[in-house]
């Protein structure tokens, strides 16, 4: 099963959080786009997931892949928030970093 779609949730869900003040002010030392830009970004990511999944596995599996993956994600990324922010913001420009590598695999 290719993990991209999941990666690009996750990094997508991330902005989403980082687009609230609430997330926001754990991370004061770091340098952030508006939350516009976030939010924008963030709903950009998760368009690209679903095109991503349905390109690599077709309609039928790909919408079902793209549901479990984000099920996946976004739990993941609530865990991290609540115990590392700063390690779940680094996964995430990461896993984003992993992904055109992968897509060769």
């Amino acid at each position: 099963m290719p993990y991209e779609s999941g990666l690009i949730s996750f990094a997508a869900f991330a902005c989403l959080a980082l687009a609230m003040k609430k997330h926001r002010s754990g991370l004061e030392p770091l340098v952030l786009p508006s939350e516009g830009v976030l939010r924008v970004l963030g709903w950009a990511l998760l368009a690209l997931s679903a095109a991503v999944a349905v390109a690599r596995l077709g309609v039928a599996l790909g919408v079902t892949a793209w549901i479990g993956q984000m099920c996946v994600a976004a739990p993941l990324l609530v865990l991290l928030l609540s115990w590392r922010p700063k390690a779940a913001t680094a996964l995430a420009g990461a896993g984003l970093i992993c992904v055109p590598f992968l897509a060769f695999l």
